[in-house]
């Protein structure tokens, strides 16, 4: 009998996890970004200046048809450099929100490698929805947004 009954809270303990899991799958969330850095012009001979370009997919669950004030929020690195943000474009698909744009900073006294080891160069996005809720969505792996 204590077999049985060990074995029947294991499995619902394990029921109410997937229950859980399916929950958070559900939710507004980060489910794909990418981020590169290079030259702010092309025919440019110094690299005091770089541009960071990046595109944030977002999974669209709350049905979300307008995203006013998208705020990307960089590595503190970044953060702290920053010279200019760029115009955002903001793409709405059936299932997800597509948004891109540029952030330039001033990179003098950086290595290549001193920039690149800043993982990750973006650490969220933050924006208000037309559903009147405001969202702060991070990368995941990113536990804070300390600046």
């Amino acid at each position: 009998m204590r077999k049985f009954i060990f074995l029947l809270t294991l499995v619902m303990f394990f029921m109410a996890e997937c229950s859980s899991a399916n929950e958070d799958e559900k939710q507004q969330r980060i489910i794909d970004y990418t981020a590169s850095i290079g030259a702010v012009n092309s025919e440019q001979d110094n690299f005091e200046k770089q541009k960071l370009k990046y595109e944030i997919t977002l999974a669209n669950e709350d049905d979300i048809s307008i995203v006013d004030s998208p705020s990307v929020i960089p590595a503190k690195l970044i953060h702290d450099r920053l010279v200019e943000t760029v115009r955002q474009g903001i793409e709405y698909n059936q299932d997800t929100i597509v948004i891109n744009g540029e952030i330039i900073f001033d990179s003098r006294g950086l290595s290549k490698e001193e920039i690149t080891n800043f993982e990750p160069l973006i650490k969220g996005l933050q924006f208000i929805a037309d559903n009147n809720v405001e969202y702060l969505l991070l990368i995941r792996g990113t536990n804070d947004i300390n600046l």
